[in-house]
């Protein structure tokens, strides 16, 4: 098991150069590395295991994907709009499946090394709980944010007379990076890849996207007109 972890952080680290992006790939060599290898700011003071601030091999907290972390106990999130058909707005549905495990740390209201292997917290330094003004806080207001946990609908959706309409969920299903869920939902993990950071804005600032721009991941799911 040991040989095979080491194996599998080996290739993730390994870099190559692609003009105008920095790139890091495998989760080590990226802010959710919590570590005390970790290259961000907040960091671990003493736990050396990288997997475990999310991953737990044994008795875990959601069975996929073997998901190690304390959830948060928020029962309603503030979620935002979107639209229902014809014009209509309707609220996006609370989070669930892999939005709801990335909010476990994201929201602001559970512990960072809150994991369910350790008794107690993991001691970190940095922070111990992401805050407002902190990268990587979203908070429990998602109301500014893209709504996620819809379903996809199979086929091309109008989009009320906005600028942008939804492509059909066949094309979305056919597109090598992006990725709807088991249930055909959008998830944060739709559009961002924990794992891997390997496209950065030009501010420099990590957003795990899972193409080189912004721009291509939304034209994946929508066209402009």
């Amino acid at each position: 098991m040991k040989v095979i972890l080491r194996a599998v952080l080996v290739i993730g680290v390994m870099t190559s150069t692609m003009p105008g992006f920095a790139q890091q790939a495998g989760v080590a060599g990226t802010v959710h590395n919590l570590s005390v290898s970790g290259p961000g700011e907040v960091r671990s003071q003493t736990e050396r295991e990288i997997c475990k601030f999310c991953h737990i091999p044994h008795n875990p907290v959601v069975p996929q994907p073997l998901w190690g972390h304390r959830l948060s106990k928020v029962s309603q999130y503030r979620t935002s709009e979107m639209e229902a058909g014809h014009g209509g707005r309707v609220m996006s549905p609370q989070p669930d499946g892999a939005s709801r495990l990335c909010l476990s740390c994201h929201d602001g209201t559970v512990a960072l090394g809150n994991v369910a292997s350790e008794r107690a917290p993991i001691t970190m330094v940095g922070t111990q709980v992401l805050s407002r003004g902190r990268p990587g806080f979203i908070g429990t207001d998602l109301s500014g944010s893209h709504p996620v946990s819809f379903v996809m609908p199979d086929n091309l959706a109008d989009d009320g007379g906005r600028d942008m309409a939804l492509r059909s969920r066949v094309v979305i299903d056919a597109d090598p990076d992006v990725h709807l869920d088991a249930q055909g939902k959008m998830q944060c993990t739709t559009c961002h890849d924990p794992h891997s950071d390997v496209y950065f804005r030009p501010d420099g600032v990590p957003h795990f996207w899972v193409k080189s721009s912004v721009d291509e991941v939304c034209l994946t799911c929508h066209e402009l007109r």
